[in-house]
């Protein structure tokens, strides 16, 4: 399963070493020559605030920087004096309303957008929910998705939901550890499902109080009031292993190496609770 959460980096090309020469004509974020430019427009002008501190493109502003399109009805920058070394440096950044990111393969959408570039941390907000899609997944939360930076780490909040192509794995809160890949794109080594966990595969509904999703074994662990569900059958117990490649899913009365809970309890219906044809 993996995801287009570098798309979430989108902001970071803003924040450059030399990202505090603001050229008034283009609003032109350069780094080191053109390669590192910030084509940025909008309906309604750009507006420098000097006493605030900060830039403001207002009225379908669009910023755009290699594969990389950022669209709002607002997009502001706020910069600060260095402490050493004289200039300015820019601190945070922000998109707002209608907020839509994009790349290559990956699209964002949300009400708000939010890098702060002194922790690394960016925050999109949407209602009624922030979306990602890509070409094999869709991530979605009603209170926001987020990237941390510098832990290369990932969170949906807010009935969080992913969908890769027939699994699916929704919680009140998801997690992602990411790593690099090969070709250097981002992709979820692991992922912690926090509340009303719910794995999804072709065969079975698993649902419990937590989850853990491993990508290299494509296999969930849930642990906390757990149970399957195929058809009209369920099977109650502790923890449960179920691979999302297979399919299969097994049951126990509790985690590996802990104290043995209740016995495993199940339902079974006759062919499997399904209507026989006529």
């Amino acid at each position: 399963m993996k995801l287009g959460w570098s798309v979430f980096l989108f902001l970071v090309f803003l924040a450059l070493p030399n990202g505090g020469a603001l050229r008034a004509a283009g609003l032109d974020f350069a780094s080191n020559g053109s390669e590192g430019a910030i084509d940025v427009t909008s309906d309604n002008g750009i507006e420098w605030m000097q006493r605030e501190q900060k830039f403001i493109a207002k009225g379908n502003a669009k910023a755009v920087r290699n594969n990389v399109t950022v669209l709002a009805d607002e997009l502001i920058a706020h910069y600060r004096d260095r402490k050493e070394g004289g200039g300015t440096e820019i601190w945070k950044l922000e998109a707002l309303g209608h907020v839509r990111i994009h790349s290559a393969d990956t699209k964002v959408f949300g009400d708000t957008a939010v890098y702060d570039i002194d922790n690394a941390v960016l925050v999109v907000r949407g209602k009624p929910m922030a979306k990602l899609i890509t070409p094999t997944d869709t991530v979605t939360a009603t209170d926001s998705l987020e990237y941390w930076e510098t832990k290369r780490v990932a969170v949906a909040r807010g009935d969080a939901f992913i969908q890769h192509e027939d699994k699916r794995l929704r919680a009140d809160t998801i997690t992602a550890d990411m790593k690099e890949d090969k070709a250097g794109k981002l992709e979820i080594k692991r992922a912690d499902a926090f509340g009303g966990v719910l794995v999804r595969t072709v065969n079975d509904i698993a649902t419990g109080d937590k989850g853990v999703y491993y990508t290299d074994t494509q296999i969930a662990t849930l642990t906390g009031n757990v149970k399957i569900t195929r058809d009209k059958n369920q099977l109650n117990g502790g923890y449960a292993e179920v691979n999302m490649a297979t399919g299969i899913s097994r049951l126990f009365p509790a985690p590996p190496g802990a104290a043995q809970g209740t016995r495993v309890q199940g339902i079974l219906m006759p062919d499997g609770g399904r209507k026989k044809k006529q």
